[in-house]
């Protein structure tokens, strides 16, 4: 079992997330309510390894001339679903900020929401990844499991008797 010092520890930072706006509080008891106890682990993994893509095909569909509102709208929305469902806060507004800034024809704000964006997912994804770190080490260690040499009633384990 954890120590107490270490679960104070995942308490702090979990709360640090919603203080400072990072993750939406209730979009992320959503993700620890499910019934796999592990959810939470596999939705931040799934997002960060999906993440690079979609983050490389809207810097795409921002640099393409002509600017292609519908192709950048739709990479946009994968990313903007993909971070709601973690809850990452941050990184959904400044999505909205692109989305916006491209609406008014604005390529210089929609660049610097881009690079904001980036930003606030790479911070988010250090501080996620140390979370489940603590998480990991917060788990209870399974208990060992012997094999005996033998199996009662049922003679020797090499079938030799």
């Amino acid at each position: 079992m954890a120590s107490s010092s270490l679960q104070q520890q995942i308490a702090s930072m979990r709360q640090s997330f919603f203080d400072e706006g990072i993750i939406n509080r209730d979009r992320f008891i959503q993700l620890e309510d499910m019934p796999n106890s592990d959810f939470v682990n596999i939705a931040i993994k799934a997002y960060f390894k999906d993440s690079p893509k979609a983050i490389n095909d809207i810097e795409n569909a921002l640099e393409a001339k002509p600017l292609n509102v519908t192709e950048l709208d739709r990479c946009l929305q994968i990313f903007k679903d993909g971070s709601d469902c973690i809850g990452a806060s941050k990184v959904i507004t400044e999505i909205n900020k692109i989305k916006f800034c491209c609406y008014d024809n604005d390529m210089e704000r929609s660049m610097a929401a881009f690079a904001m964006m980036q930003l606030e997912y790479i911070t988010l994804k250090s501080k996620l990844e140390a979370y489940l770190e603590l998480l990991r080490q917060a788990a209870p260690t399974p208990a060992p499991i012997f094999l005996s040499s033998t199996n009662p009633g049922h003679g020797s384990a090499n079938g030799n008797d």
